[in-house]
């Protein structure tokens, strides 16, 4: 096992790879995600021939409590859950890369707590902006390396549109290691387009960075009169030395989270705040 040093620095040399589809762009990864753990919660993968998920098995302290199974048919996704007597939780509906372009739920489900969810992509699959329930809800900005330098989150709403410059945003922005993200693992998952964490990683909302994910920061303050989103950043910062093996696949996502005096003098004294644990296979 890989430690990360302190010392590594975000810099990449540009990827121009050709992906399969023909479009000058990102290289893809070559593990995926096969389970992971966020302390007492699992999540394991069974996925199609063609590299589209299958099943995911949703489960608590050991025991599975639902199993998501995903039935592809054409351009719509039927997800219903196995263990509740096929229960129906969400209708997907995505493009010809399948991405999804539309979820609709009747209810919270543990896929999303909302209703209806609208997302667009660029031409190397990552997600650029998302629509809640028929509103702007995030956008995001990529780099030419194929990371997400920054997604955007609601700061004042009449200020906010799908344009990236909008003075309503509030940006997280992250740097990377220049580490290859090898298992396309989402370290900088987009909270705000209100999907959970481990339908990310189904790849249906999109790609991850190319690189392993270093630091996130908040920038943009909103006032105390909420007239403005100010441009500083917050007060503290979330650091990820995150473990990886021979393959370059993430086994241990650790969040510490702390000031920015703390992270420039010894990142390693920042309070650990979120912890993941993954476990990754080789695409075939």
């Amino acid at each position: 096992m890989a430690v990360l040093a302190l010392t590594t620095i975000s810099c990449q040399k540009k990827n121009n790879a050709v992906d399969d589809e023909g479009e000058k762009g990102i290289a893809k990864p070559t593990y995926r995600v096969k389970s992971y753990t966020h302390g007492k919660d699992f999540y394991a993968y069974t996925w199609n021939a063609d590299g589209t998920v299958s099943k995911v098995d949703l489960g608590y302290d050991g025991e599975v409590y639902s199993t998501y199974a995903f039935k592809w048919e054409g351009n719509t996704v039927s997800v219903v859950d196995e263990k509740a007597d096929n229960k129906p939780i969400a209708t997907i509906t995505v493009n010809d890369k399948k991405l999804a372009t539309k979820i609709e739920q009747a209810g919270k489900t543990e896929l999303s707590e909302k209703t209806k969810i609208e997302c667009t992509y660029d031409a190397n699959n990552f997600l650029l902006t998302a629509k809640v329930e028929d509103k702007i809800n995030t956008v995001q900005v990529i780099d030419e390396e194929g990371n997400i330098e920054w997604w955007g989150r609601v700061g004042i709403e009449e200020q906010v549109s799908e344009q990236t410059t909008a003075k309503g945003w509030r940006k997280k922005m992250h740097t990377y290691y220049s580490q290859p993200n090898a298992a396309g693992i989402h370290g900088e998952w987009n909270e705000d387009v209100k999907v959970k964490r481990w339908f990310y990683e189904t790849g249906l909302v999109g790609r991850a960075s190319v690189s392993v994910m270093r630091t996130a920061w908040w920038y943009g303050v909103v006032s105390d009169d909420k007239t403005e989103v100010k441009q500083e950043y917050a007060a503290k910062l979330a650091y990820y030395p995150l473990d990886v093996d021979a393959n370059g696949c993430v086994k241990v996502e650790l969040k510490l989270y702390d000031t920015k005096e703390k992270y420039e003098a010894d990142p390693s004294t920042m309070g650990e705040d979120d912890k993941y644990e993954f476990v990754c296979e080789k695409i075939q």
